[in-house]
Order: structure tokens, then C-alpha cells, then sequence
């Protein structure tokens, strides 16, 4: 799916974090799966759970991981009857919505040939590719809710929800109920979560300035995208290692201490 943050490329600071020697054998959890682009590179899990609640993506997905190239074509004439009515076929329909979809947005618009490439053959490739990709085969794939997660414990869970007061990829997203819920599941988790910016109590401890479009013509605008943990969290002795010694890290480590030693 293309949308605003996407992370198809520049992702380094937060796979960083990720695949930490710390976090090597933890179970892995990713409540806002997309496209898979961070999945596929996180190593050395002991499980992976994805998951997102559009039923067209996991649909999608679980096809991806079930099979290699075996994609449907789909023509102009049928993507304009599945964006009006999915239970057609509802793997055509999910095809149809991001695979044949402008810029790979939700039902963005009909897309096939254009400028010379083809989109949708690109796009089957790289489903071709994260058919092989060891992280993503053998991850559990879910259609649910981030709320589905709020009763696991010791779990590493990295969350890219949709950005708030930005053009989202398919459906309305409460932010601040989301932070709440993010500030219970960081008592007995390692929560990280991308964002451009955050409620006062979570904490940047890595950044990346990157370029962003959602009109598929190119990068038009630079913002800096950080990962963001609850100031908790602060003092644990693995995220104090990872602020030290990440070359990413956007926020001195004393300087978080006074803010939380401040508060207290």
C-alpha cells in the first residue's frame, strides 16, 4: 500500500531497533502490517504475528504466502465492478485494490501500463519475493485490530499506525484512543512506534529524515520520521544500550532523564 510514511525504503533507524542482538529470539508482533516491508527484514525472531483489519489486504497477504505467481488479471471493466461490490471475488477484489490500484493506494484508481512500466507486474514481483522472504513465510496472519494485542506480555511489538492529520490509506483511526492504549501495552512490552510526532510522555530514541509523496510522480517534501517509545520506558537497560549506541538515536539519553526526573 502506498500512504504517507510508507516503508518501502529509508527504514534503517527503525530495523535498528528491531534487530537488536537484545530483542534476538523475542516474539514479534506487527498490529499494522501493510505491505510487509518491515516484516521481511526483521531477523532472529522466535515468531512473527502480523496482522491489519482491512479484509482485502490479509486476504491478499495470506495468498502471497500460501502461493507464488499465481496473480490474477484484472481488467478495467472488473476492477470497476469489485470496487463497487468485493464479494464478487474477493481475491480478485483485493488485487483490484492495491495491486491494480493507482500508486498501490486502496482502490486509488485503475492503474495497468503507464510511462513505460508496468505497475502490476511490479507489484507481483515483489509479492514473488515476499512469498521467499523467510520472515514473512512463516509469520502468523491475522485480520484484527491493534486491540487484539493490549493482554500479551514480553512481546517486541513495532507499530506504524496511520498518521494523524495526514491522508490515510483507507479507513478513519481514533489516534488518541490509540495512544492510550499504547501507554498499557508499554508497561509489560517493548512498544515501539513510528510517527512524526507523539503525545508529551513518549519519547523519540530514533530518527531518519526522509523524502515523502503520495502522487507516485516522486519525493516532493522532507520530514524527519522517528520511533517513539513511552518514557517508562526510559530507564530499562536495554533501551538506555540502544539510545547510547544507535547512530540513529534523535535525543540525547540525559536529556530524557531530566524530562522524566522533571515529571517526577
Amino acid at each position: 500500500m502506498a500512504y504517507l510514511g510508507g516503508k518501502a525504503k529509508s527504514s534503517e533507524h527503525i530495523l535498528s531497533v528491531l534487530n537488536s542482538d537484545f530483542f534476538n529470539g523475542y516474539d514479534y508482533i506487527e498490529p499494522f502490517c501493510g505491505y510487509c516491508h518491515i516484516v521481511r527484514r526483521v531477523e532472529n525472531k522466535k515468531s512473527y504475528t502480523i496482522s491489519d483489519n482491512n479484509e482485502l489486504l490479509i486476504v491478499l497477504l495470506k495468498h502471497i504466502q500460501d502461493t507464488k505467481g499465481e496473480h490474477p488479471i484484472i481488467t478495467k471493466d472488473e476492477y470497476t465492478q469489485l470496487r463497487i461490490n468485493p464479494k464478487l471475488n474477493k481475491l480478485k477484489a483485493a488485487y483490484a485494490a492495491f495491486c491494480y490500484s493507482y500508486n498501490g493506494k486502496y482502490f486509488g484508481g485503475f492503474v495497468n501500463k503507464y510511462d513505460g512500466r508496468n505497475y502490476p507486474e511490479e507489484r507481483k514481483s515483489y509479492y514473488n519475493i515476499l512469498h521467499d522472504n523467510v520472515s514473512f513465510h512463516s509469520a502468523k496472519i491475522r485480520r484484527t485490530d491493534y486491540t487484539a494485542y493490549m493482554d500479551v506480555t514480553n512481546k517486541l511489538i513495532y507499530c506504524d499506525p496511520p498518521y494523524a492529520d495526514t491522508t490515510e490509506y483507507h479507513a478513519s483511526f481514533n489516534s488518541p484512543a490509540f495512544w492510550e492504549d499504547m501507554r498499557h501495552l508499554s508497561k509489560k512490552n517493548y512498544v515501539f512506534i513510528s510517527e512524526y510526532t507523539s503525545p508529551k510522555d513518549f519519547m523519540c530514541i530514533v530518527k531518519k529524515t526522509k523524502r515523502m509523496s503520495l502522487s507516485g510522480v516522486g519525493a516532493t517534501r522532507k520530514n524527519s520520521e522517528r520511533l517513539f517509545v513511552h518514557e517508562s520506558r526510559l530507564e530499562d537497560p536495554i533501551i538506555k544500550q540502544i539510545i547510547k549506541e544507535n547512530k540513529y538515536s534523535c535525543i540525547k539519553r540525559e536529556r530524557q532523564t531530566r524530562k522524566v526526573h522533571k515529571k517526577n
